[in-house]
Parts: structure tokens; sequence; C-alpha cells
């Protein structure tokens, strides 16, 4: 099993780094990976990431192949691949699909818009006013109901874990950002899902999809004026040398999930399955105290490098700005909108 599984992941590596273009040189080199665990365990899997391995989210793919490792005794390792070595985000969920890459780490929003749609929820503009009030929210039923529903609506993949980088933030190149009218006509990169597409028209910018490969770049030459991502992300793509006005306006706390293959999924026994999900756990009370000291830290360190980080004196002037985008995705799930921001 495990040599098929290794030999699946390479392959698509190969074709990933052959046929796209899209994404940028890798930076992290496939001997990271332990060829001691690998070639001892009994079962292998591959774990794709668009991050390089020291941001946030690359970390905790490293921690949860070390978690694994250690609950099934070395019998389970998880190769991982960062960088975005196996492709870009829509070409990871497709091998997920398919069962050529056995876990990914995903966005909800994306997730949603495979046919998941309750996960689309997580990404409605300033809907968590908090860290505390997203994870109550993921370790209460709604959490679970919203998880639950990709293996219900047989999208061919389900979920192992939620993990959160922090709220996401625009920041653009040339311009300091204080309030909604000042991202009106600019250009800003967002992941081509629909929702953030919309989200981004309802504050009057021109949504720009663009592989997150081609982001450092873009905002070099101009192509985009700006983007959005968590403060972890936003150093450790070193996107503040390009884009120095930052504006923590928190528009999303979409989380990340760690999502698996059904296929991959079937060929694991009970206990194995259980022992995923219970890692996953694991996984996800490390990454709430890692990430919440890792972006205070990041924050305190890009003003004192100068960068202009902003506050909005008025967040209520972005809620409102954002109205249309509940009235196209959230009428169907006003119950859970309503459950969501009753908890504090």
């Amino acid at each position: 099993m495990k040599k098929l599984i290794r030999t699946l992941a390479l392959l698509f590596l190969t074709i990933a780094l052959t046929s796209c273009g899209s994404f940028k040189e890798p930076d992290v080199e496939l001997d990271t990976i332990d060829t001691d665990k690998a070639n001892n365990a009994e079962i292998v899997l591959s774990a794709g990431e668009l991050n390089s391995l020291d941001s946030i989210m690359g970390q905790m793919l490293s921690k949860y192949s070390e978690i694994v490792y250690e609950k099934s005794q070395g019998r389970i390792y998880i190769e991982v691949y960062a960088s975005g070595q196996l492709g870009d985000e829509r070409s990871q969920m497709q091998a997920v699909q398919m069962g050529a890459l056995d876990i990914f780490r995903a966005n909800t929003v994306f997730v949603g818009d495979f046919g998941a749609k309750k996960l689309n929820l997580f990404a409605l503009p300033y809907l968590f006013d908090s860290r505390d009030q997203l994870w109550k929210v993921l370790d209460s039923p709604i959490g679970s109901e919203l998880m639950d529903d990709m293996v219900e609506s047989d999208i061919g993949m389900r979920g192992l874990c939620y993990l959160e980088e922090g709220a996401r933030h625009f920041f653009v190149t040339n311009k300091k950002i204080e309030k909604p009218e000042d991202l009106e006509g600019l250009k800003l990169r967002v992941s081509e899902t629909s929702i953030l597409l919309d989200t981004v028209k309802a504050l009057g910018a021109s949504p720009t999809p663009l592989s997150f490969g081609e982001l450092y770049t873009s905002l070099q030459t101009g192509v985009v004026d700006g983007a959005e991502q968590p403060v972890t992300g936003y150093v450790s793509n070193s996107f503040n040398e390009v884009a120095p006005n930052f504006i923590l306006d928190a528009h999303t706390y979409s989380p990340g999930m760690l999502v698996i293959s059904d296929r991959t999924w079937e060929k694991l026994s009970k206990e194995d399955q259980e022992l995923l999900k219970e890692c996953g756990k694991e996984l996800e009370s490390y990454n709430k105290s890692f990430t919440e000291e890792e972006e205070q830290r990041l924050l305190q360190e890009l003003k004192d490098g100068g960068i202009d980080v902003v506050t909005p004196e008025n967040p209520e002037e972005w809620r409102q700005r954002v109205k249309p985008v509940y009235e196209k995705y959230g009428a169907d799930y006003q119950d859970i909108i309503d459950k969501i921001t009753k908890i504090k």
C-alpha cells in the first residue's frame, strides 16, 4: 500500500512541476522527508500544503505527521510536500478526490466551492469577532455539522480536523488603507472562490484570481495592487517586502482543514481512522495556542520594522458594505448564522 501511495504522489508531483508554471519554484526539497521513517512504516501517506514548511500551516502539517507517527508507534508516516510542490490549490484538491494525494490542508471556503456548501459559511465576512469565538464554534456541534457536510455532500473527501492561522486582512503596495473607500478600484488577489470574489466586489475593489505562487511577483510588477492573508501568511511569504500597507480588518476567520481522500480513508482500518481523527484533535489544541502567540509576536515585529499596520476605527462601516454577500450566500443558512452570532 505504501509503495503505491508514494508512487502516485511522486507521479502527481512530476506532472504538476512539468505542466504547471503557475506556482513558484519549491523552496522545500524532497530530501526533507525522513526516508528512514518512510521505509520502516507500514503505511505512508502523502500530504500537500501551499505555503512553505516554516509557515504556520506548514508547521502544522509537520506536527501532524509527528503526532501520527508517535501515536501509531511508527506504523504510519505522513510525507509533507510544502510550497505548492504538488500544484495549486485546485489541482491538489482534485488529486485528493482522485486518491492521487491522500491529505491536503485546504481552506474551508474552497472545500465549500467543491460541493460542501455549508462550509462557505466560514467565509462570510465579519462573521466572527475573535479567535475565541471561532474556536468555540469549531468545538461545538455547529463545527461538527459543518465538517460532516463534506461526507453528506459526497465530494470524495472528508475532514480530519480544523486549523487556523488567524483572521485574514487586506494589504496593498502603495496606498494606506483606513476605510472601505480606500479599496475602491484596487486590483486585489483572492482565491478563486465565489464568496471571496463577491466580498471584494462589495468593498469596491476588483477581485483578481491568481495562483498563490505568482502573487509575490505580481505585487512587485503591479499586476495586482494587493491581496489578503493572515498576519502569519503575510510575513512567512515576505509580502511585507512588496506590500507594506496592512489593515487589520479581519474580514474573515475562515479556518483551514485537513482533508483526507475518501479512497485513502476506505483503505484504512477502523482503528487507524480513529487514530487519525484523535491526532487531529490533538493538533487543533496545539494549533490554537501556537498561532495566537505567533501572531502577536509577528505583529510587533511588523510594527517595529516600519510596516504601516492600521486598525479600522469604525468596523461597522465595513460590515455594512458586505450585506449583499449575506443576502446571496447566507439566506439558506440563517439559522446556523444566528447560532454562531450568539456564541461569544
